[in-house]
């Protein structure tokens, strides 16, 4: 297992660790060099948990122990000391000092960033519980404003074509009077970053009050959003810019498309069929 791989592994398991564990993980992915040269005495200090936790996270990572654990920080930080301008690039935000030239690298290398961590911040037993609830659902209402409205337009679309019934109002109005129209049969989704807009926030309310299953996709699992949410999944982003618009709309597009693929292999057959019918029923509008 390369470097790459083995961080990449640590985020993607970072959810089925121990609280504890968890903490190991922390240091080994926000720690400095430095940490590959602490004794297991130093390490379990530095992240503020026992030997024996530390030897657990080794064991919960295919490793015999701290030596081969050790092995792996020392290859990860050696790397890191090889290629300092790519460190660099990945400090956002933008500073006025910045090439344009730069910039292409500096934005994927930093939406790459972001994707780890929603893929570390992700719940799987929520994210099947979401499935589910979406998979059975009659109707489905999608609430968001401003740059999380594209990411609901687009997970309407993607349902619709699969024969779901999915209805997405930009109107902020109308969505609160969708909302009231919702029963126990149906889903309600709220997608916002900071998890703080009033307007999805308040739909989101409303409709949990009328009795439908409720989802909220968000930045942290503490956002006011999720108080009226019977389903959470995070994307765990850092604000970087006004909005964040250029990073939080690539972990949400992810998330949506992780929720439409789900739904779409529950019933396999049946949603390939409609979408190849509905894909056949827009090809005379094509050139």
């Amino acid at each position: 297992m390369g470097t790459e791989e083995f961080l990449f592994e640590i985020r993607k398991n970072y959810r089925n660790l121990r609280p504890s564990e968890q903490k190991v993980a922390d240091v080994i992915l926000e720690g400095t060099e430095e940490i590959a040269e602490y004794t297991i005495e130093q390490f379990a200090h530095k992240a503020k948990v026992s030997q024996p936790t530390v030897l657990r996270f080794a064991n919960a990572m295919g490793m015999k122990g701290y030596k081969e654990l050790k092995t792996r920080m020392i290859q990860i930080y050696a790397g890191t000391q090889k290629s300092g301008s790519e460190k660099m690039v990945l400090d956002f935000p933008i500073q006025e000092t910045d090439k344009l030239v730069e910039l292409p690298a500096k934005v994927i290398m930093t939406n790459i960033r972001h994707m780890e961590e929603c893929l570390k911040s992700i719940s799987t037993y929520e994210y099947i519980q979401a499935v589910h609830a979406l998979h059975e659902a009659q109707r489905i209402s999608v609430f968001a404003v401003e740059n999380s409205a594209c990411t609901a337009e687009d997970f309407a679309t993607k349902m619709t074509y699969i024969g779901k019934q999915v209805s997405f109002q930009k109107d902020g109005y109308l969505q609160h009077v969708t909302a009231g129209s919702l029963t126990s049969q149906d889903v309600a989704m709220g997608i916002s970053h900071t998890g703080k807009s009033r307007q999805t926030v308040d739909a989101l309310a409303i409709a949990k009050e009328a009795g439908a299953r409720t989802i909220a996709i968000t930045n942290s699992e503490t956002a006011v959003i999720n108080r009226f949410a019977d389903i959470v999944l995070c994307t765990e982003n850092r604000q970087y810019m006004y909005g964040d618009a250029i990073f939080s709309r690539c972990a949400q597009v992810s998330i949506v498309d992780m929720l439409y693929l789900g739904v779409f292999l529950t019933d396999y057959e049946q949603n390939a069929k409609r979408l190849n019918q509905n894909w056949e029923g827009i090809q005379k509008l094509i050139y």
